[in-house]
């Protein structure tokens, strides 16, 4: 029989049950991490090698992360436990940069949609797309009411996103509008925050900063 934890102790759960996003440090670091909200404190996974990690230094920083609630940011102080462990604790009430209701952006990603009354698999292409469904080019024989097996493929080294969609509008120049009805929760958080990253980087290029 394996021990109780001790008292105190921080039970860090299995990485494919928390929330990916992003931690700034004070020094510049940018790192993925994987985030469990846990009591009064974020526990952080970090997601790559560090070198020399400030283990039990105190930093000021930022974490943004995907969360049931949407996009969240936090700043507060992070400290290092070891060099893959970083309990966040956060200043202030967190704010919420991206709501569930799912923006959508703009993005030309392959889509392959297995449709009726065939189901064999046809390539579209994507005109925006959000957490909650996304607007298809050349899929003019889906119908309204239609359901249909989907992948978006995000590139060579990345896994499609998929899931099951219906078609729920037409618009003017005969594009499809899916919603989606089943969709694995970290598929959809990849999909959250492609759509994230493509706000951040067209806020970036309107300032003029550097990617």
């Amino acid at each position: 029989m394996s021990a109780a934890p001790e008292p105190n102790a921080t039970v860090v759960p299995h990485p494919s049950s928390g929330f990916r996003g992003t931690l700034w440090t004070a020094a510049g670091g940018e790192l993925p991490v994987q985030t469990y909200e846990h009591e009064h404190e974020v526990v952080l996974m970090v997601l790559t090698e560090l070198e020399e990690p400030p283990v039990g230094e105190e930093s000021d920083a930022t974490l943004e992360y995907t969360s049931v609630r949407g996009i969240i940011r936090l700043h507060g102080e992070a400290v290092f436990k070891d060099a893959s462990l970083v309990h966040f604790r956060a200043e202030g009430d967190p704010e919420v940069i991206q709501r569930r209701q799912f923006v959508r952006v703009h993005a030309s990603r392959e889509a392959i949609i297995d449709s009726p009354p065939l189901y064999a698999p046809r390539a579209t292409q994507t005109v925006d797309i959000s957490g909650g469904g996304m607007l298809l080019s050349g899929a003019d024989h889906l119908r309204i009411g239609d359901v249909v097996r989907f992948e978006i493929r995000f590139g060579d080294n990345e896994p499609p996103a998929e899931g099951v969609a219906r078609v729920v509008r037409i618009d003017s120049n005969g594009r499809r509008a899916l919603r989606f009805e089943a969709i694995h929760e970290d598929d959809r958080q990849r999909l959250i925050r492609y759509v994230f990253e493509l706000m951040r980087a067209a806020r970036a290029k309107t300032r003029g900063d550097l990617i």
